[in-house]
């Protein structure tokens, strides 16, 4: 009873100490399950979008020359599964059997041969009976002949009908097919039709046009009889793995699964997916992601854990009538901590408790370290108030003992600690730039510490260079009228008294503007990426277009303008310096009209009949020398290298091997002009489908003018694609991290903002006695309210101006000193803008320290209050 008793006349310093610590426990399992969650979402999405070829695990019967499959192997699919190494077994959703021929060309009976014929694939698949519904016709029964079924999509695509005969010609051999019948998925979304969906593919020839590609099912014996004729007919075992099973932390694992079973198959099997690269990709951009928000978290843990120390601090330092009576008293210095531990014991664990289960209410997925979190959260929030009372107990500060100025002359320990400090944070600085944050073996806690340790340094050398200024702005304010700014400023020169605070603050602000800062150099460098892959508002691409066609476009509502380019893979170029004949992109564009960031040299190129001036990669300009030759469309155009860079815009980042050519300067002959396969359109609000009709009738014509023949849109070999910077921009932040880096993000800037506050409103509650007993005195000598307040603004403001000083310098050089470590290359297609901070965000920290003043003036209007001023000098200490 007697420890409820103080708990209630404490209540308000243990209520403030069990917020914090059940605020920090939610901070510690509430956003990186929300982050995990993101992650995972992320990755899910990434493998639902792969194609059934590429996210499967297939494996493939690996035959003797000559031999084929006699359609039997269904009864392996649960022994193939079960030997697949974990955690594979378990993350399959569903598994399949098929026999199935390659693709062979299908020709109604009796017809003449084509140039391209559709082509189909004969399967056997005995699940997909009990996935069908028989909409014409049957089942197939093969005996004499193979008979198949195919669907209502690939019977309207092929002008088939049930009765039909088809010969399906191989390499081989041919196969006489009739159709059975017609059929409909039961479910269409069953993922056992995601790869025997109807779809268009090239002709050998790109000026045939396109062709169907379908699938038609059989029974067994239809399959082993057609397989036999063309001796064509493999056996394949398809795994499909569940997404939704799939969680980040597996990924690792996984991958050295799937690499495992490439090189180990079962017996006489190939495996046949790519997913083990997309994880790979993931997986790495996963590290970086981890990365930040270990840093980020690491930050706003670091200063809730500071904001804790600092409420033990306030609360002890209220109470040292208290202790310094229990001394007196006879009390040891441990029985005061014990009483501040029972005091503790019967708040704080409780509120720790609230908090994590908040955190765990959250949806996503828990790291596997939170309960060690957590567990040290409780312990510093249940020992920090006694450990501070007994600290409190054991100083001579109860009779006369002036801390403020011991605190001005730092004793050569702390001294000592702080130099130290500094140098721990400068030796983690290189080491994170030499090992990265992530070496291969998880976070080191140490080097994700750095950020936190860097920011502390800079706390410490601001404490340490702060006070003479400050003195001589004081000495200054002396000479002044009025005492107000003078009495300020001394007690903001006393700012050893602030170290908790100041160190707190730095670290909160810091935390935010690094947070704010990589979030802007990201957008930065992804608007940059976009510029180069787009480089007008849109991008038209194709086959060839004719040249008329960009005036065509340019002619449409909301189109300002439309370039032609040509955009030529592996272009035969040949150098001076090299006797070898060398492939590079080739990209021809009139760069006087095209208003792209063109260097000089090409803008300003005009023809002279000799060689064109040209830009060149790096690497090609070291393999052809001064000059050389290439091929544009069959023709030969001679060349000199102008210039030497490594990006322009319009190729791909990272393109090693290109050519840029001024078209207005080429000597291009009026009987074989360019031909464009890239218009570049300008313009807002234009309509997307209307450029990709006039694109495509543009490819229509270029078709009829090199065959003579008429071609519709459906035949074109490559359809037109228009491609806006928009959602070019809006794709890169669409990928699978994406969700947990902008959560991340946007997390780690409001919880610096709200802790940053915390650290000012506990800095005003710090120092509110004995400000209270100084504003008291002043009073009796005509101090107003309103320069009360004045004389707080003083005070606080040289320390919330040095920490925001402090923290943003920290917070904007981590990026740059840490990069290397970030790899931010992954989040915006391998382009690097630098170290950038978006205007408003720097707008938002000022804001961030005027509300923080206000916030400090109203507390500490409050405080007042309940000291009751009118009474200091009557009460003297008591008020303490």
């Amino acid at each position: 009873m007697i420890v409820l008793r103080r708990v209630r006349a404490f209540s308000g310093q243990l209520l403030l100490l069990a917020v914090l610590g059940g605020l920090t426990a939610f901070l510690v399992s509430g956003p990186a399950r929300l982050a995990n969650g993101r992650t995972d979402d992320g990755l899910r999405g990434d493998i639902r979008r792969l194609a059934a070829a590429n996210r499967d695990l297939t494996f493939s019967g690996v035959h003797v020359l000559g031999e084929i499959s006699s359609a039997t192997g269904a009864g392996r699919v649960p022994t193939i599964r079960q030997e697949l190494p974990g955690p594979l077994p378990g993350l399959i959703s569903g598994a399949w059997y098929i026999a199935e021929t390659g693709q062979a060309g299908i020709l109604p009976a009796g017809a003449a041969p084509r140039s391209c014929p559709d082509v189909a694939v004969l399967r056997y698949q005995p699940a997909t009976a009990a996935a069908i519904r028989v909409v014409a016709g049957r089942a197939p029964e093969s005996a004499q002949i193979t008979e198949a079924m195919v669907s209502e999509d690939a019977a309207q695509a092929l002008r088939l009908k049930v009765g039909d005969r088809l010969a399906m010609n191989a390499r081989w051999g041919s196969a006489p097919i009739r159709v059975a019948g017609v059929f409909a998925p039961v479910n269409p979304a069953d993922p056992i039709w995601s790869d025997q969906q109807l779809a268009k593919g090239g002709c050998p020839d790109p000026l045939d046009g396109l062709r169907e590609e379908a699938v038609l099912l059989t029974d067994q014996e239809g399959a082993r009889a057609a397989g036999s004729l063309i001796n064509d007919l493999t056996d394949r075992w398809r795994y499909r793995l569940d997404e939704n099973r799939i969680t980040a932390d597996q990924v690792p694992a996984l991958t050295r699964a799937v690499a495992e079973a490439r090189r180990t198959p079962p017996e006489k099997t190939t495996v046949q997916s790519s997913v083990d690269s997309t994880l790979a990709e993931f997986d790495r951009q996963v590290h970086a992601v981890r990365s930040l928000l270990a840093v980020v978290q690491a930050g706003i843990l670091a200063t809730a854990a500071g904001l804790i120390l600092l409420a033990a601090r306030l609360m002890t330092d209220r109470r040292r009538p208290e202790f310094a009576l229990l001394r007196a008293r006879g009390g040891a210095v441990r029985a005061v901590a014990a009483r501040t531990f029972q005091e503790v014991l019967v708040v704080v664990p409780a509120a720790v408790a609230i908090g994590w289960l908040g955190g765990m209410l959250t949806p996503g997925r828990a790291d596997h370290f939170e309960p060690v979190l957590i567990g040290g959260v409780a312990l510093l929030a249940v020992l920090a108030a006694p450990v501070s009372a007994a600290l409190v107990a054991r100083h001579p500060a109860f009779s006369g003992h002036r801390s403020d100025v011991a605190a001005l002359r730092p004793s050569p320990r702390r001294l000592t600690a702080e130099g130290f400090l500094v140098l721990l944070a400068a030796g983690g600085i290189y080491l994170v730039r030499l090992r990265g944050l992530d070496a291969g073996a998880g976070v080191d806690p140490y080097l994700i510490g750095v950020p936190v340790l860097f920011a502390l340094a800079a706390s410490v050398v601001a404490l340490r260079a702060v006070p003479v200024p400050l003195r001589w702005a004081g000495r200054l304010a002396a000479r002044a009228r009025g005492a107000i700014a003078f009495l300020g400023l001394s007690g903001a020169g006393r700012a050893p008294l602030h170290s908790g605070p100041l160190a707190v603050l730095v670290v909160a602000i810091a935390t935010g503007l690094f947070t704010g800062t990589v979030t802007s150099t990201i957008g930065a460098s992804r608007d940059r990426a976009a510029e180069l892959a787009v480089p007008a508002d849109a991008v038209v691409s194709g086959f060839y277009f004719t040249p008329e066609t960009a005036r065509q476009i340019a002619a449409l509502p909301h189109v300002r303008k439309a370039t032609p380019m040509l955009l030529a893979s592996g272009a035969t170029i040949r150098g001076e310096a090299s006797v070898n004949i060398l492939q590079g992109q080739t990209m021809v564009v009139d760069a006087a009209t095209a208003g792209l960031d063109f260097p000089a040299v090409l803008t300003g190129a005009r023809g002279t009949g000799g060689p064109v001036p040209a830009v060149v990669s790096p690497h090609l300009a070291g393999q052809i020398g001064a000059g050389g030759s290439v091929e544009v469309l069959g023709r030969s155009y001679k060349f000199t290298v102008a210039e030497v860079t490594g990006q322009v815009p319009g190729l791909p980042v990272g393109t090693r091997d290109f050519l840029v050519l001024p078209q207005q300067a080429m000597p291009i002959p009026d009987y074989q002009p360019v031909q464009p396969n890239r218009i570049l359109v300008d313009g807002a609000g234009f309509d997307v489908a209307q450029i990709r009709k006039a694109a495509d009738a543009g490819q229509r014509e270029q078709l009829r003018r090199a065959t003579g023949r008429v071609v519709e849109d459906h035949q074109l070999a490559v359809p037109a694609s228009v491609l806006t910077r928009d959602s070019y921009r809006s794709a890169l932040e669409n990928r699978g991290v994406d969700g947990a880096l902008s959560f991340t993000f946007v997390a780690g800037m409001i919880a610096a903002a709200v802790l940053s506050l915390t650290a000012v409103a506990l800095a005003v509650l710090t120092g509110a006695p004995a400000r209270g007993r100084t504003l008291s005195r002043l009073r009796t000598m005509g101090l107003s309210p309103g320069q009360g307040r004045r004389l707080l603004v003083f005070e606080l403001v040289p320390l919330i101006a040095v920490a925001v000083v402090a923290g943003g310098l920290a917070g904007f050089a981590l990026p740059a000193l840490i990069g290397p470590a970030l790899d931010l290359g992954g989040f915006t297609a391998g382009v690097s803008a630098g170290t950038s901070l978006d205007p408003w965000l720097a707008g938002g920290v000022l804001a961030l320290a005027v509300l923080a003043v206000i916030v400090a003036l109203a507390l500490e209007n409050v405080a007042n209050r309940r000291l009751r001023l009118g009474t200091v000098l009557r009460l003297g200490e008591e008020q303490s």
